[in-house]
Protein backbone atom coordinates (compact mmCIF):
# COMPACT_ATOMS: atom_id res chain seq x y z
CA UNK A 1 0.00 0.00 0.00
CA UNK A 2 3.05 2.61 0.88
CA UNK A 3 4.46 1.61 -2.52
CA UNK A 4 1.12 2.33 -4.10
CA UNK A 5 0.60 5.67 -2.27
CA UNK A 6 4.56 6.84 -3.12
CA UNK A 7 3.49 5.71 -6.84
CA UNK A 8 0.54 7.69 -7.17
CA UNK A 9 1.88 10.90 -5.48
CA UNK A 10 5.01 10.49 -7.72
CA UNK A 11 3.36 10.13 -10.97
CA UNK A 12 1.39 13.39 -9.90
CA UNK A 13 4.11 15.28 -8.75
CA UNK A 14 6.08 14.34 -12.36
CA UNK A 15 2.75 16.03 -13.88
CA UNK A 16 3.89 19.61 -11.95
CA UNK A 17 7.41 19.36 -12.02
CA UNK A 18 7.53 21.97 -14.90
CA UNK A 19 5.66 24.24 -13.36
CA UNK A 20 7.42 27.62 -12.24
CA UNK A 21 8.42 27.91 -8.71
CA UNK A 22 5.95 30.79 -8.63
CA UNK A 23 3.28 28.18 -9.75
CA UNK A 24 4.26 25.87 -7.41
CA UNK A 25 3.80 28.56 -4.66
CA UNK A 26 0.42 29.41 -5.33
CA UNK A 27 -0.65 25.63 -5.61
CA UNK A 28 0.87 25.16 -2.21
CA UNK A 29 -0.23 28.22 -0.60
CA UNK A 30 -3.44 29.19 -2.49
CA UNK A 31 -7.39 28.38 -0.48
CA UNK A 32 -8.38 28.07 -3.66
CA UNK A 33 -6.19 25.53 -6.12
CA UNK A 34 -5.71 21.75 -4.86
CA UNK A 35 -4.61 19.24 -7.07
CA UNK A 36 -6.68 16.22 -5.44
CA UNK A 37 -9.59 15.51 -3.03
CA UNK A 38 -12.45 18.01 -2.37
CA UNK A 39 -11.09 21.78 -1.10
CA UNK A 40 -13.63 23.72 0.98
CA UNK A 41 -13.69 27.53 1.43
CA UNK A 42 -17.00 28.41 1.55
CA UNK A 43 -20.61 26.94 0.67
CA UNK A 44 -22.72 28.31 -1.96
CA UNK A 45 -25.62 29.44 -0.88
CA UNK A 46 -28.39 32.38 -0.60
CA UNK A 47 -28.92 32.42 2.86
CA UNK A 48 -27.50 34.47 5.63
CA UNK A 49 -25.20 31.87 7.62
CA UNK A 50 -21.66 31.95 8.39
CA UNK A 51 -19.11 29.24 10.27
CA UNK A 52 -17.08 30.74 12.65
CA UNK A 53 -13.94 28.37 13.09
CA UNK A 54 -10.89 28.40 15.91
CA UNK A 55 -7.34 27.21 14.96
CA UNK A 56 -4.60 25.98 17.37
CA UNK A 57 -6.39 25.28 20.35
CA UNK A 58 -7.54 24.31 22.86
CA UNK A 59 -5.72 27.10 25.02
CA UNK A 60 -6.74 27.87 28.20
CA UNK A 61 -7.26 30.08 29.84
CA UNK A 62 -8.40 31.72 26.44
CA UNK A 63 -10.06 29.11 24.96
CA UNK A 64 -12.72 28.93 27.93
CA UNK A 65 -12.84 32.56 27.94
CA UNK A 66 -13.62 32.35 24.50
CA UNK A 67 -16.63 29.49 25.19
CA UNK A 68 -17.72 32.13 27.77
CA UNK A 69 -18.54 34.32 25.46
CA UNK A 70 -20.05 31.96 22.28
CA UNK A 71 -22.53 30.74 25.23
CA UNK A 72 -23.41 33.93 26.35
CA UNK A 73 -24.68 34.60 22.32
CA UNK A 74 -26.09 30.97 21.76
CA UNK A 75 -23.48 30.45 18.69
CA UNK A 76 -21.63 27.36 17.97
CA UNK A 77 -18.41 27.73 16.34
CA UNK A 78 -15.83 24.33 15.04
CA UNK A 79 -12.67 24.09 16.23
CA UNK A 80 -10.29 23.16 14.59
CA UNK A 81 -7.91 21.10 17.03
CA UNK A 82 -3.85 20.35 17.87
CA UNK A 83 -3.20 16.67 19.54
CA UNK A 84 -1.01 17.60 21.44
CA UNK A 85 -3.00 20.21 22.74
CA UNK A 86 -5.68 17.54 23.30
CA UNK A 87 -3.64 15.54 25.20
CA UNK A 88 -2.56 18.09 27.67
CA UNK A 89 -5.91 19.66 28.22
CA UNK A 90 -8.70 17.11 28.16
CA UNK A 91 -10.89 18.74 29.91
CA UNK A 92 -11.25 21.84 28.03
CA UNK A 93 -12.03 19.37 24.97
CA UNK A 94 -14.23 18.40 27.27
CA UNK A 95 -16.14 21.55 28.27
CA UNK A 96 -16.29 22.42 24.30
CA UNK A 97 -18.22 19.52 23.49
CA UNK A 98 -20.79 19.62 26.40
CA UNK A 99 -21.68 23.22 25.25
CA UNK A 100 -22.42 21.80 21.43
CA UNK A 101 -19.50 22.62 19.65
CA UNK A 102 -17.87 21.01 16.81
CA UNK A 103 -14.09 19.64 16.93
CA UNK A 104 -11.57 19.70 13.70
CA UNK A 105 -8.29 18.01 13.30
CA UNK A 106 -5.54 20.31 12.75
CA UNK A 107 -3.18 17.65 12.96
CA UNK A 108 -0.86 16.51 15.74
CA UNK A 109 2.15 18.61 15.98
CA UNK A 110 0.87 21.64 13.78
CA UNK A 111 4.00 21.14 11.66
CA UNK A 112 4.01 22.42 8.05
CA UNK A 113 3.06 18.79 5.53
CA UNK A 114 4.72 19.88 2.73
CA UNK A 115 8.11 17.53 1.65
CA UNK A 116 6.93 15.34 4.73
CA UNK A 117 6.20 11.68 3.77
CA UNK A 118 2.82 9.92 3.25
CA UNK A 119 3.76 7.93 6.87
CA UNK A 120 4.06 11.08 8.92
CA UNK A 121 0.93 13.01 7.24
CA UNK A 122 -1.08 10.18 7.45
CA UNK A 123 0.50 9.43 11.83
CA UNK A 124 -0.42 13.34 12.25
CA UNK A 125 -3.86 13.14 11.04
CA UNK A 126 -4.93 9.39 12.35
CA UNK A 127 -3.53 10.52 16.06
CA UNK A 128 -5.55 13.33 16.42
CA UNK A 129 -8.83 11.45 15.08
CA UNK A 130 -7.93 8.69 17.63
CA UNK A 131 -7.70 11.51 20.44
CA UNK A 132 -10.61 13.04 19.49
CA UNK A 133 -12.73 9.69 19.57
CA UNK A 134 -11.53 8.93 22.48
CA UNK A 135 -12.45 11.99 24.19
CA UNK A 136 -16.14 11.05 23.05
CA UNK A 137 -16.74 12.80 18.91
CA UNK A 138 -18.48 10.02 16.90
CA UNK A 139 -18.59 10.00 12.45
CA UNK A 140 -16.21 11.80 10.45
CA UNK A 141 -14.17 14.56 11.40
CA UNK A 142 -13.28 17.84 9.24
CA UNK A 143 -9.27 18.26 8.59
CA UNK A 144 -7.84 21.74 7.74
CA UNK A 145 -3.74 21.56 6.96
CA UNK A 146 -1.56 23.76 9.72
CA UNK A 147 -1.38 27.25 8.16
CA UNK A 148 -3.57 26.54 5.63
CA UNK A 149 -0.45 24.56 3.57
CA UNK A 150 -0.98 21.54 1.47
CA UNK A 151 0.32 20.40 -1.98
CA UNK A 152 0.04 16.91 -2.95
CA UNK A 153 0.54 14.42 -0.45
CA UNK A 154 -1.11 15.64 2.27
CA UNK A 155 -4.27 16.00 -0.43
CA UNK A 156 -3.40 12.25 -1.61
CA UNK A 157 -3.67 11.81 2.34
CA UNK A 158 -7.05 12.91 3.06
CA UNK A 159 -8.59 11.84 -0.13
CA UNK A 160 -7.53 8.11 0.48
CA UNK A 161 -9.22 9.11 4.37
CA UNK A 162 -11.90 10.39 3.23
CA UNK A 163 -11.69 13.54 4.35
CA UNK A 164 -11.81 16.90 2.54
CA UNK A 165 -9.90 19.69 3.57
CA UNK A 166 -11.40 22.36 5.36
CA UNK A 167 -10.17 26.08 4.66
CA UNK A 168 -11.47 29.73 4.74
CA UNK A 169 -12.74 32.47 2.55
CA UNK A 170 -12.75 35.21 5.65
CA UNK A 171 -9.41 35.46 7.32
CA UNK A 172 -9.91 37.46 9.96
CA UNK A 173 -5.85 37.90 10.49
CA UNK A 174 -5.95 37.94 14.13
CA UNK A 175 -2.77 35.95 14.17
CA UNK A 176 -0.91 39.48 13.60
CA UNK A 177 -2.28 40.39 17.16
CA UNK A 178 -4.17 43.85 15.80
CA UNK A 179 -6.75 45.95 17.94
CA UNK A 180 -9.91 43.97 17.91
CA UNK A 181 -12.08 46.05 15.92
CA UNK A 182 -9.40 45.97 13.00
CA UNK A 183 -10.21 42.58 13.63
CA UNK A 184 -13.76 42.65 13.27
CA UNK A 185 -13.92 45.24 10.31
CA UNK A 186 -11.79 42.03 8.52
CA UNK A 187 -14.35 39.92 8.82
CA UNK A 188 -17.21 42.21 8.20
CA UNK A 189 -15.93 43.44 4.92
CA UNK A 190 -15.34 39.68 3.38
CA UNK A 191 -18.20 38.16 4.72
CA UNK A 192 -20.94 36.91 2.63
CA UNK A 193 -23.45 33.99 2.55
CA UNK A 194 -21.57 30.58 3.51
CA UNK A 195 -18.76 32.34 4.78
CA UNK A 196 -16.06 30.29 6.94
CA UNK A 197 -14.09 32.47 8.87
CA UNK A 198 -10.61 32.00 10.12
CA UNK A 199 -10.03 32.73 13.94
CA UNK A 200 -7.33 31.65 16.64
CA UNK A 201 -7.82 30.31 20.28
CA UNK A 202 -3.75 29.75 19.55
CA UNK A 203 -1.35 28.43 21.98
CA UNK A 204 2.20 30.77 23.32
CA UNK A 205 3.99 30.05 20.25
CA UNK A 206 1.01 30.90 17.41
CA UNK A 207 0.03 34.21 19.17
CA UNK A 208 0.24 34.32 23.16
CA UNK A 209 -2.47 36.29 24.01
CA UNK A 210 -6.22 35.79 22.23
CA UNK A 211 -7.85 38.58 24.35
CA UNK A 212 -8.32 40.67 21.24
CA UNK A 213 -9.87 37.70 19.66
CA UNK A 214 -12.30 37.07 22.28
CA UNK A 215 -13.29 40.58 22.17
CA UNK A 216 -14.05 40.72 18.63
CA UNK A 217 -15.74 37.34 18.63
CA UNK A 218 -18.40 39.25 20.65
CA UNK A 219 -18.70 41.87 18.11
CA UNK A 220 -18.63 39.92 15.27
CA UNK A 221 -21.85 37.81 16.35
CA UNK A 222 -23.33 41.47 17.43
CA UNK A 223 -22.71 42.91 13.77
CA UNK A 224 -23.42 39.70 11.63
CA UNK A 225 -26.75 39.12 13.98
CA UNK A 226 -28.41 42.81 13.22
CA UNK A 227 -27.45 41.73 9.19
CA UNK A 228 -29.27 38.95 9.75
CA UNK A 229 -26.96 35.73 9.98
CA UNK A 230 -27.36 32.81 11.44
CA UNK A 231 -24.43 31.13 13.02
CA UNK A 232 -23.58 27.25 12.02
CA UNK A 233 -21.04 24.28 12.98
CA UNK A 234 -19.03 23.77 9.61
CA UNK A 235 -20.92 20.26 9.45
CA UNK A 236 -24.36 22.17 9.40
CA UNK A 237 -23.09 24.68 6.70
CA UNK A 238 -21.80 21.80 4.65
CA UNK A 239 -25.18 20.30 4.84
CA UNK A 240 -26.66 23.59 3.46
CA UNK A 241 -25.06 23.10 0.05
CA UNK A 242 -27.14 24.05 -3.11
Amino acid sequence: MLIFDDLVCSLVFLGVFRLSNNALKRITFSTRIQLLGKSIRQVKTKAKVVALTYDDGPNPPYTTWLLDVLEQHQVKATFFVIGKQVEQYPETVKLMLDRGHELGNHSYSHTKMVGKSLEFIRSEIQKTDLLLYELGIEGNIHFRPPFGIKFIALPYVLLRLGKSTILWNVDSEDYKLLESQVIVNNVLDRVKPGSIILLHDALDDLGGDRSRTIIATGMIIKNLKKSGYQFKTVSELLALRN
